[in-house]
Formats: C-alpha cells, structure tokens, sequence
C-alpha cells in the first residue's frame, strides 16, 4: 500500500519540472548574426555607386581591421631573459684546485701544528694537495673559510637565476678509512 502514494506523488512532480522547462522555451528566432558575409561583385559595385557611405559599410569586416604590431611584445621572445653561461675552455690556466667542483674533491685529512691548521685535499684523479684558510678551491671561486678536525667550510659567491649575488657556504667531510 505504500508503493501507490509515492507514484502519485512522483508523477505530479514530474508533470510540474516538465511545464517549467518547456514553459522557459520560445519561438522566438535566435537574433542574426553579427558577422556579414562578403558582397557579389555585383552588389558591390551597386553599393560603390550608390554613395560612399554605402561603399564604406558594404566593405567586410576583416578588411577594415589591420594588425599592427606597433607597441606590442613579440609573443616569441621569453619574459625571463637567461644569460648564456660562459663555459671555461681553457682550464690549463686555473691552479689544479680551482679546475674541479667541490663535489669531486675529497677531504682527506688534516695537519695541525703551532699557530698552523691545513687540510688535505685529494682530486678525482688522485692527486692530493694542502690547502689553508684563505684558498681557493672549487670551479666557482670558493675560498676556503674554515678547518675543523672533521670538516672544511668553504664559502662560494655567485649570482642566481635573477642576477642578484648569493653567499653559500659548503663543506667538505672527512673522508675515513670506511669511506664515510
């Protein structure tokens, strides 16, 4: 008995959303459109002896609109202008220290002494060398900043993606017999 009152209650409902959306659709015509299509010669020419009013609207749209590119950026230039790294060809002229990245040298051991602090420094090569504060080390320019007995702290200056020079200090760790 319950089924019955709910299909009576949802055919009404149905009827009602049926009226409305047929309700809010007329027979109006859709309005014309706003771009004319291009005149036959003859009624161009009809137009053009008519008056030069006429000539003037007879005229298509595209014609009457030129581009000009006049104060305008050229959409294929980049908004970000990236300068091109200038690659160092010739290494023979850097000391043997400056030819590598940090990453590629290994902090092998430190010497102490009176009043004296160095660090050894081997290359990817195997070569090793003494480094003291104040060297510079590492294809960026780094001066060595500090020596501990387990690290050197090396600070690097560049310039970053918008020109503006950056401080970044780097370490190197002491490399033991176990490779850490």
């Amino acid at each position: 008995m319950t089924r019955y009152p709910r299909m009576f209650l949802a055919a009404p409902a149905f009827a009602l959303i049926l009226a409305l959306g047929a309700g809010g659709c007329s027979k109006e015509e859709p309005p014309a459109p706003v771009v004319r299509k291009p005149l036959a010669k003859e009624e161009a020419t009809a137009a053009a002896a008519a008056g030069p009013a006429l000539a003037e609207a007879a005229k298509p749209a595209a014609a009457l609109t030129l581009y000009s590119p006049a104060g305008k950026r050229d959409p294929f230039v980049p908004f970000i202008k990236v300068e091109a790294k200038t690659a160092r060809t010739d290494l023979s002229s850097f000391p043997p220290l400056q030819r590598y990245d940090l990453g590629e040298l290994k902090f092998v051991g430190v010497i102490w002494g009176p009043g004296i602090t160095k660090a050894l420094v081997e290359d990817a090569e195997g070569r090793g060398y003494t480094v003291g504060v104040g060297t510079k080390m590492g294809s960026t320019g780094g001066v060595v900043t500090r020596i501990t007995e387990d690290e050197i702290v090396v600070r690097e200056t560049f310039r970053d993606y918008t020109g503006v020079k950056v401080e970044r200090e780097s370490s190197l760790k002491l490399q033991t017999a176990g490779g850490k």
